[in-house]
Order: C-alpha cells, then structure tokens, then sequence
C-alpha cells in the first residue's frame, strides 16, 4: 500500500469505527449497563509507568471499566442519551516499514480521539430533566478481539454542559 493508500484507509478506519463505537456505547449506558466494562482497556501500568485507563466522569475519577460500570448499576438513574455531534481524529501514525498489504495491519498502528456533544434525558425517556454533555474518548485497538470490542476507551472526559 503506498503512503497516501495507507492514510485513506486510516482515515476510513477511524471513522467506521468512531461511528460504531458510538452508537453501541450510548446504547448500552441506556439499557446494557452490565456490559459497559467491555468498553475499556484493562487497568494496566504500561511501559512509562502511566496507569490507564483513565477517566473522568464529570469531574469523579473512576479507576477502570468495571467501576464505571458500577457506578452506571448502581447510582445513575435512567438515561436517554442523543448524540448531536460527532468527530473523530487519528493520533501516533507511526509510519509502518515496510508499507503494510493488510488493511488491518493499518488499523493497528494508531489510536482514535473522538469527541461527542448531545444532550442526556435523565429519570424518564421523554419528561425527565434535559442536560447537555460533552465528552472525549482515547480509542485504543483492542489486544484482545476475542473479548469486548474491537477498539477500547484508554481515557475518557464526560462533563455536563450548563
């Protein structure tokens, strides 16, 4: 694949999956909270010694999936998210050699920013209080296809709008 081939299918790739990732991920804070842990990498220290993933959800660190799942089991109310925008960049290209044929050997050489802006319906899906969110999420591939999803949050940002 030349150069240009290889940054297209980039481009391409980190769309589909921003896309996908985002349907499936408000889906699931709305009626699958028990699977929300699969969305994220497993707590690690890697190799500079930073610890991930990291989140925030306004404004409350959360440690790792599973507590992120927890919290959304156990103190969240009701939630009917409505995403308004979405945008997605690639970060760390690092140039492949020899050039890949694969187009899945692409997808493995970057991360994914994405950036979500809607509104959150909380209590009840059509008369409870309305709020505006913004959030941001690193996407890392997942090293372990087998288990959640092909790309896994590596850091996220959630913050209520006033």
């Amino acid at each position: 694949m030349s150069e240009e081939a290889v940054e297209t299918q980039a481009v391409k790739v980190a769309t589909e999956a921003a896309e996908a990732f985002t349907d499936a991920f408000y889906t699931a804070l709305q009626g699958s909270r028990h699977t929300l842990a699969d969305y994220y990498i497993p707590h690690q220290t890697l190799p500079d010694g930073k610890i991930v993933p990291k989140i925030a959800w306004n404004g409350n660190v959360l440690h790792d999936g599973p507590a992120v799942q927890t919290f959304f089991e156990n103190e969240m109310p009701f939630t009917h998210y409505q995403v308004h925008s979405l945008n997605c960049h690639i970060l760390k290209v690092a140039p492949i050699q020899p050039p890949p044929t694969n187009p899945r050997d692409v997808e493995r050489n970057f991360s994914i920013i994405i950036t979500v802006n809607g509104d959150v319906r909380l209590e009840e899906a059509t008369k409870g209080p309305l709020r505006g969110f913004a959030e941001s999420f690193v996407m890392v591939p997942n090293t372990n296809p087998k288990v959640g999803h092909s790309w896994v949050i590596q850091a996220q940002n959630f913050r209520y709008v006033v």
